[in-house]
């Protein structure tokens, strides 16, 4: 018997341990990991060849025409401790004085599963019309923040499923003016595709980091409301017209600003205040400005409207409490509807006055005339 046990104990180890391993697998979830950006594929080591499923194609005698083509990549800044990954700043920004020399790095993934021709170069940055942040076309060469910048290699090639670490430099001018000076690191890819018209276009894809550089010296924040115009807009209704309202709002300082904007509409002595629902200012580069919109309803016409708009900078908390900026405007808001009524009504009564004074004249010639209805009939002689 002992002999038969000493047999079936490897056997029966091996079964319990298959068991245990089986069931941890079933149970236990799988572990992940997340970070800025995806991770960068790793060849398999385990060569052991995996069971094939007769109903799925073999993928290495797959059709290349078949076969879906993924571009994607991004250029984020390099880590600090291991530059082949992409570290937690989420742009490259830096406090700096005029004459400094700086030097970074950012690398350049490909997330996609075929190999891609990159152009990575500094630009300027700018607010469009909507406030947005904004770069210069690629086209067009940088005067500002962005011709501060040199890139290690400006043309490079990176394999599907790989990352390229490229170095940069950034100097300071001498005569640098303080305040800040934005742009950003940029990789891109052109391809030919076809326009609307049949035409051959060359459609340039980019995407980066954002360069921050702030210089010292005399730091002026300064964001300002200016050109506040107000237009009103009748109704039949003397309380239920409404008022379009236009402002701008200018950075005239040297650090970029973004802003919580309040405003009111009002007649004489505040009646019939309105409040203004208005968006806030989204991040305005230094020298840059947007004009906002606004329409307010149910703005009562008491003959002048007073306009208001009050303006709080944010996003420079690190220079303290910034004053902000107001700006004013005055406009003719008529009852048009009441005054076209009255009118109406001063013209009725002149007219009726008008009739009526006709009717007594009328009556006062008819009361004075001599009656000369009745023929043969004489005027008696007036005594003497």
């Amino acid at each position: 018997m002992n002999t038969t046990l000493l047999k079936i104990l490897p056997r029966l180890v091996l079964w319990a341990t298959t068991s245990v391993m089986a069931f941890g697998a079933f149970v236990l979830p799988a572990s992940s990991a997340s970070a800025t950006v995806p991770p960068v594929p790793v060849p398999a080591t385990d060569n052991t060849a995996q069971p094939i499923d007769p109903a799925q194609p073999d993928p290495a005698q797959a059709d290349p025409a078949q076969v879906e083509i993924v571009q994607s990549w991004a250029l984020a800044p390099a880590g600090s401790l291991d530059p082949s990954q992409a570290g937690n700043r989420p742009e490259l920004s830096y406090s700096a004085q005029p004459g400094d020399l700086i030097d970074d790095a950012v690398t350049l993934f490909n997330y996609g599963n075929v190999q891609m021709v990159f152009r990575v170069y500094a630009t300027d940055a700018l607010n469009n019309a909507e406030g947005q942040f904004d770069l210069l076309p690629g086209d067009k060469v940088p005067t500002a923040a962005g011709s501060w910048v040199t890139v290690g290699q400006e043309k490079i090639v990176v394999p599907a499923g790989k990352q390229v670490t490229i170095p940069v430099k950034i100097a300071i001018p001498a005569d640098a003016a303080p305040g800040d000076h934005v742009g950003a690191i940029l990789a891109s890819n052109s391809s030919p595709s076809i326009g609307e018209s049949g035409q051959t276009v060359n459609l340039d894809r980019r995407t980066g980091t954002r360069l921050y550089i702030r210089v010292g010296g005399a730091l002026a924040p300064e964001l300002a409301v200016a050109d506040v115009l107000t237009t009103y807009h009748q109704a039949l209704n003397p309380l239920g017209g409404s008022a379009t309202v236009t402002y701008r709002v200018e950075n005239r300082g040297n650090v970029r600003l973004g802003g919580h904007v309040t405003g009111t509409v009002a007649g004489p002595l505040g009646l019939g205040r309105r409040t203004i629902t208005l968006p806030d200012i989204p991040e305005l580069l230094p020298g840059s400005a947007l004009t906002v919109t606004a329409r307010v309803a149910d703005v009562s016409a008491l003959m002048v409207a007073f306009t208001a708009i009050s303006i709080t900078p944010t996003g420079a908390a690190d220079l303290g409490t910034i004053t902000g900026s107001n700006g004013t405007d005055t406009t003719f808001a008529p009852p048009l509807a009441l005054l076209l009524a009255l009118l109406a009504l001063v013209f009725g009564l002149l007219a009726w006055r008008a009739v009526q004074r006709h009717r007594a004249a009328d009556l006062s010639l008819r009361t004075a005339a001599p009656d000369i209805s009745q023929p043969g009939r004489e005027s008696e002689p007036q005594p003497a």
